[in-house]
């Protein structure tokens, strides 16, 4: 199962995948928007994980762009927000799950569970 995980920062997207990578997923680290959108045309992952400073200006048209896109729209998002951040991204849609850092590593794997072996339990249409 292919993850795409989209951080600017090395070290922390070293450390999301060291997290994942004991799971056995297909880890794709992303450093910039364009890409996001790019690679995700060729490669189809089954969730992308979204640090905060990834979409630091425009989070909400990020969000768009990434819905409005025929092969990304059905892609569940896991957005990690800072602990002291001031973006609110209630009401996205169905398909994103915000996390606040920090999170513990066994309800991040549940979040990834969630949107890959029980997607179905917890969409609503």
């Amino acid at each position: 199962m292919k993850i795409f995980i989209c951080e600017q920062d090395p070290y922390k997207a070293k450390l999301i995948q060291d997290i994942l990578g004991i799971y056995n997923y297909r880890l794709v680290t992303i450093n910039q928007i364009s890409d996001l959108f790019r690679k995700a045309h060729f490669q189809r992952p089954k969730v992308i994980v979204v640090d905060e400073t990834f979409v630091e200006h425009a989070p909400h048209d990020f969000f768009r762009r990434l819905r409005k896109d025929p092969i990304t729209a059905k892609i569940p998002v896991i957005f990690i927000k800072n602990k002291a951040s001031k973006i609110n991204l209630k009401d996205i849609d169905n398909l994103t799950e915000v996390v606040s850092e920090p999170f513990k590593i066994k309800n991040f794997r549940h979040f990834i569970d969630r949107w890959t072996i029980f997607r179905s339990l917890y969409l609503t249409n």
